[in-house]
């Protein structure tokens, strides 16, 4: 059977910059040792891996013993992965197939050829994954300083043209018809009892849709209401994703109540429905559509935590989904229990009580711990002369700057910290006596920030009203004034803790 020589070339893409597939045959065709030879090409094919149809036919061929030598314009024609072309010797070499390069002029029949070969390729994997990193810098860099990155565009928003430090990109724009409906998915689920269903049930009913058409699924109004490009963006917002272990890129003085967000996802972690530490928050262009108080009660409902009670249809108790176990951290329910021979009796139950090596909690009289927290709600709105409702253009700027300056003294304080160890007398003295400097103003701005705070009240609006009635209220409407005043009742035998709102 008569040999061949074959002639290899590749191209990914077409660019002014690279070299095209015919002028590499064209060179490949000046190393032709014998008047047979045959080509084989792909176009639009990357380097990255051997996965390639024509190559595919070379290797064939070569397995088949009628190639006699491979010809390329250039090594990383072949590959520009390492393993990839060592693999690829070993074949030519298994079949006696002589390797040659018009660039490189390498002679793999020869040990320091084979070497040489080696090394060449390892810079052109050096090259590429080099590019790579760059891309991902690049995009890291991008998206920090809040450029538009791609992607589904959210319902509520359109794409307009933008420009950035200079360079130009693409922001989101509300679409008054759909931000209303935005902000009416945000007011209804915002409500303790409301559900996705009850969402999902009002919009098809009102002949609500999506933008292709379709009704609202529970995945997606759970995409929305986790969505911070939605939000306007202030300090309690801040707040809350440093709290729950985010990384925020933009200062807190930058949390004006005026921008929305974006939140990228980092490597390896959680994913965002489930837990937000780790995950990168970044200020967007673009104006937000609902509240920070609105959004963070509808995201503090989707967090998959165990401790958080999901949004039930609560008819024994009108503390559903604030009462925690204080042994274990799970909600409490109410159960009612039928007697014939006097009234019902409602206890309070840990929820992980019936899992598996579960909580001890036993149970609590709930009408006992009902009216020592209904007492509790009267004796804190006691302490307020008047209730305003609370300011929705963000936290007070004085409040701000004082906070950001005492994030500023704790850091401080940590690098003279890490100082201590290398430190020689005279140092250590410094460091004392800064540090003892440092916590004098903490404590200042803290008494400052607490009397600032004390001169308004959060939103609980003019509530005081309902106490009154508050046996002729319904379960749903006690639910509201309790979400207005309490962030988290923890519960034992012993003891009832409320953290307050207010």
């Amino acid at each position: 059977m008569n040999l061949f020589d074959a002639i290899y070339a590749r191209q990914s893409v077409d660019r002014i910059d690279s070299i095209s597939v015919e002028s590499q045959i064209e060179f490949c065709k000046k190393e032709v040792t014998g008047e047979s030879y045959k080509v084989y090409t792909d176009k639009g094919y990357s380097g990255k891996n051997i996965d390639r149809p024509a190559f595919q036919d070379l290797l064939r061929d070569i397995e088949a013993g009628k190639v006699n030598r491979v010809i390329v314009y250039r090594l990383d024609r072949i590959s520009r992965s390492v393993l990839d072309f060592a693999n690829l010797i070993e074949v030519f070499q298994k079949n006696k197939v002589d390797f040659v390069s018009t660039m490189e002029k390498f002679d793999t029949s020869t040990p320091i050829g084979k070497a040489m070969l080696m090394i060449v390729m390892i810079f052109a994997q050096l090259e590429r994954e080099t590019i790579q990193q760059r891309v991902i810098d690049a995009y890291s860099s991008r998206s920090k300083r809040g450029f538009y990155m791609g992607g589904r565009v959210p319902f509520g928003f359109e794409l307009v043209e933008t420009t950035i430090d200079g360079i130009r990109t693409k922001m989101y724009k509300p679409i008054e018809e759909e931000a209303e409906v935005i902000r009416l998915i945000f007011s209804m689920y915002s409500k303790p009892q409301t559900s996705f269903g009850d969402v999902m049930r009002y919009l098809e009913e009102h002949g609500i849709r999506k933008r292709d058409g379709k009704l609202f699924n529970r995945n997606r109004l759970r995409d929305v209401v986790i969505n911070p490009a939605y939000v306007k963006a202030d300090y309690q917002l801040y707040e809350f994703f440093k709290a729950q272990g985010t990384n925020i890129v933009n200062p807190p003085q930058d949390f004006i109540g005026i921008n929305g967000a974006y939140l990228y996802s980092g490597d390896n972690l959680k994913r965002k429905t489930i837990s937000l530490v780790g995950h990168t928050l970044v200020l967007a262009p673009h104006e937000g559509l609902v509240d920070s108080a609105t959004w963070i009660k509808c995201r503090s409902k989707c967090l998959n935590n165990q401790s958080v009670a999901r949004p039930i249809k609560a008819k024994a108790t009108w503390l559903a989904g604030k009462i925690k176990c204080a042994n274990c951290g799970y909600a409490l329910t109410a159960k009612i229990y039928k007697c014939k021979t006097k009234s019902d009796n409602r206890y309070y139950l840990c929820t992980n009580k019936y899992h598996a090596g579960g909580c001890h909690f036993g149970s609590l009289d709930a009408d006992v711990v009902d009216d020592i927290v209904f007492k509790e709600m009267q004796k804190k709105l006691a302490e307020f002369q008047t209730l305003s409702k609370k300011k929705q253009d963000g936290c007070n700027l004085q409040v701000i700057k004082l906070k950001t300056r005492i994030e500023e003294i704790d850091k401080e304080i940590s690098s003279l910290l890490e100082k201590i160890a290398s430190a020689n007398d005279t140092v250590m003295q410094y460091i004392n006596n800064r540090i003892s400097e440092l916590d004098a103003e903490k404590k200042e701005l803290g008494a400052e920030i607490l009397s600032l705070d004390n001169n308004h009240t959060n939103d609980v609006g003019e509530i005081s009203g309902y106490f009154e009635h508050w046996d002729e209220l319904s379960v749903s409407d006690k639910i509201t004034v309790v979400d207005c005043l309490i962030e988290r009742i923890t519960a034992s035998k012993e003891s009832i803790e409320i953290k307050w709102k207010i």
